[in-house]
């Protein structure tokens, strides 16, 4: 069984959430155990559970970025740099990010915009396939609707993952969490393309 790691990240400028997925793909595989270049392409969907196996969550944290005090070019930096160190050590397929959404601050959502074009630039030098969600899309996937709180999407999130105690605690912060919840917004995207469009609709 070929496996697909997707990375989810919750961006921010000062914490930013990380939780890395991987999921066994059936299906035909090469003589190196690897699935078929063309089942390996990006762009491919597959259509329903029956292609796509376990899901194991692999880890999942918080970059911590600096506080308030240190200037945001240097924050932004650090970003980079345990950017590159988390693609080093998951070695994933696909980046899974919540979009930008300015609610009640549109200077907050300007920081946390910076915060994405690291990572977006990032995954991009490293040629990964990037896919980009709403909060509240990530929400209605994982819990069922759009203005869900962050406790019932961490909750939800350690009802839908296979884990080990050990990996998903329940101290794990609510940044981790919702950066898991966008990784599972892109394997139930990868199961259904029809998920797809349901949840368009619900932003």
């Amino acid at each position: 069984m070929a496996v697909v790691r997707i990375l989810g990240i919750d961006p921010g400028t000062l914490v930013v959430g990380f939780g890395c997925l991987e999921i066994g793909l059936d299906g035909a595989r090469s003589r190196d155990g690897n699935a078929p270049m063309a089942l390996r392409a990006s762009n491919v969907v597959r259509s329903g559970p029956a292609n796509v196996g376990p899901v194991r969550l692999v880890g999942a944290g918080v970059l911590r970025l600096g506080g308030r005090t240190q200037e945001l070019p240097e924050r932004l930096w650090s970003l980079a740099v345990q950017f590159r160190e988390l693609l080093s050590r998951f070695a994933p397929a696909e980046l899974a990010i919540e979009q930008a959404f300015h609610g009640k601050s549109v200077q907050a959502a300007l920081r946390i915009g910076e915060a994405r074009g690291v990572v977006l630039a990032e995954a991009a030098a490293a040629r990964l396939s990037v896919h980009q969600f709403a909060p509240a899309r990530v929400k209605r996937c994982v819990a069922g609707h759009g203005a869900a709180a962050k406790e019932s999407v961490a909750a939800m999130v350690r009802q839908f993952v296979r884990v080990e105690e050990h990996v998903l605690a329940a101290d794990v912060p609510a940044d981790a969490t919702d950066a898991v919840a966008v990784a599972w917004t892109r394997l139930e995207e990868r199961r259904s393309p029809l998920l797809a469009s349901d949840l368009d609709g619900a932003r």
